[in-house]
């Protein structure tokens, strides 16, 4: 499989983009917590969707370049989900994918599942359980 160069200006573009889509908030550092700019940069290096994601990366930043006068890295938060918000209409493909990586990194982490209740025993309760009980 060939591989896609990534540069600095790359990552951090990635992490940038990845807080934008799993930002840190009370409870947790979001993206950040489970290293989501360098995961996905992995996945631009070796992964089957290196090109959308060298594409989308540009186009962030050529965008926030455009629009802001600096990279998507140099960014406010408002500013980074404007970004994403062009790219979710503009960069649809690169937009969904890495909306789906960042999620998946995030609700793949142990800890997070710990903090919401994940894993664990599945009961039977409520509505579902009642809709459920005779199956």
């Amino acid at each position: 499989m060939k591989e896609t160069t990534v540069s600095i200006a790359d990552i951090s573009a990635l992490i940038a983009l990845a807080s934008g889509i799993v930002p840190a908030d009370d409870r947790d550092a979001g993206a950040a917590l489970v290293h989501a700019g360098p995961g996905l940069a992995e996945k631009m290096r070796r992964g089957p969707f290196g090109s959308v994601y060298a594409h989308g990366v540009s186009a962030a930043n050529s965008m926030a370049q455009s629009s802001y006068g600096c990279l998507v890295s140099e960014l406010g938060s408002s500013d980074v989900q404007s970004v994403l918000e062009w790219l979710r209409v503009h960069e649809a493909a690169f937009f969904r994918q890495l909306r789906a990586d960042v999620c998946g990194m995030y609700m793949s982490d142990p800890a997070v599942w710990q903090r919401i209740g994940f894993p664990g025993e599945w009961r039977v309760s409520g509505s579902i359980g009642s809709c459920l009980h005779g199956i």
